[in-house]
C-alpha cells in the first residue's frame, strides 16, 4: 500500500514533468522552481524509472513530451488546478505569474502589432512575455504560435484564431519626395529601389518581382530589417498591411495595381488549452485586433 511519503514522491515527480512540459526545457523549469537543474532533472528521471518509460526525448534544443508524457500531463493538470484551487481558498486570488511564450514571425512582433503590450501587463504585471522568432521553432515550447496559414510547416494544436491583411508596397514619404512616385507597377519595376523579404521572393505569386525588377537591391529572410531600411529611406517594399498600422513612418506607394492576401493562424500548444495565462493573452490580443481594425476570425 502506498504510504504518504510514496504519494508525495510520486506528486513532486509528476509536477515536475508538468513544469519541463510547459517550459520546454529542464533548465527554465528548474530556474522558474528555484531549485537546481540537477535536482530537477532527477525528478524526471525517477518517475521515468517509476513508469520504466520514456517522459522526455532530451536535445540541446530541450525537451519534447512522448506520447505517455502527454497522456500523465491532462492528469496532472487535473491535480494541479485542485491544488491551486485549495491555494485560493486559503490566500484569495493570486495574480497570474510565470511565462505566456509565443513563436511569430519576426515582422509580427516587430510591426507594431504588438505595442499594446502594456495594456496586457497594467492588467496582469506579474505575466512576462516570450516572443520567440527562431526561424526553426522547438515543438515543445511555445504555448501559443502564430504562422503562415499557407505554410508547409505542421503545427499541433487547436486553432485560435485566423486574421487576414493585404500585402501591399509601401515606401517613405521622404523616399516619395525625393524620387516621385511610379507611374505604375512596370515604371516601379524598372526604375525604383527594392527592399524585399526573401519568404515574399519564394512564393510563385511573386515570381515577376524576381525576374523583373531592375533594381531588387535588398533582400532578407528578416522581416525587421526590410523595414528599417523602407522606413530609412532605402526604396519601396512589400509588406503586410499591418506592418503600417497607425505608423507615419511609412505609406502605400500610389498607382501600383496589386492585390495579395497575407493569412496568419493563431495555434495553442494542446497541453495549454485550459491555461489561465493563455485566456488573458487572448483576451487582450482580441482588444487589440478590435483597436486596429484587423479582422479576426476566433475559434472558441
Amino acid at each position: 500500500m502506498a504510504t504518504i511519503k510514496t504519494k508525495i514522491a510520486l506528486l513532486r515527480e509528476l509536477l515536475a514533468l508538468k513544469e519541463v512540459i510547459d517550459f520546454g526545457q529542464i533548465y527554465a523549469a528548474a530556474e522558474r522552481n528555484g531549485i537546481k537543474h540537477s535536482n530537477m532533472s532527477k525528478l524526471i528521471s525517477d518517475l521515468e524509472k517509476r513508469f520504466n518509460a520514456t517522459l522526455l526525448i532530451r536535445s540541446s534544443a530541450g525537451c519534447v513530451p512522448t506520447n505517455m508524457a502527454r497522456q500523465l500531463y491532462t492528469e496532472i493538470e487535473n491535480i494541479s488546478n485542485i491544488e491551486n484551487s485549495l491555494l485560493d481558498n486559503l490566500t484569495g486570488p493570486e495574480e497570474l505569474t510565470g511565462y505566456i511564450s509565443i513563436w511569430t514571425e519576426e515582422g509580427f512582433a516587430g510591426s507594431g502589432l504588438l505595442t499594446g503590450l502594456s495594456k496586457l501587463y497594467a492588467k496582469h504585471p506579474k505575466v512576462r512575455l516570450d516572443i520567440l522568432t527562431n526561424r526553426h521553432m522547438n515543438m515543445a515550447s511555445p504555448d501559443i504560435t502564430i504562422v503562415d496559414a499557407r505554410s508547409l510547416q505542421k503545427v499541433p494544436g487547436k486553432v485560435l484564431f485566423k486574421f487576414k491583411t493585404k500585402a501591399k508596397f509601401y515606401a517613405s514619404p521622404e523616399y516619395l519626395a525625393k524620387h516621385g512616385a511610379p507611374k505604375d507597377m512596370d515604371d516601379m519595376l524598372e526604375n525604383f529601389d527594392l527592399c524585399i523579404r526573401q519568404q515574399f521572393l519564394d512564393l510563385p505569386e511573386f515570381n515577376f518581382i524576381l525576374k523583373r525588377a531592375k533594381k531588387l537591391n535588398t533582400t532578407a529572410d528578416s522581416a525587421s530589417i526590410i523595414y528599417q531600411l523602407t522606413c530609412d529611406g532605402a526604396g519601396i517594399a512589400l509588406m503586410p498591411e499591418w506592418c503600417t498600422n497607425k505608423n507615419a513612418k511609412l505609406i502605400e506607394v500610389p498607382n501600383i495595381d496589386f492585390d495579395y492576401e497575407y493569412l496568419l493562424t493563431g495555434i495553442v500548444n494542446p497541453l495549454k488549452v485550459k491555461s489561465q495565462k493563455i485566456h488573458a493573452f487572448l483576451e487582450f490580443f482580441y482588444d487589440f485586433c478590435k483597436e486596429y481594425d484587423i479582422a479576426v476570425e476566433l475559434f472558441e
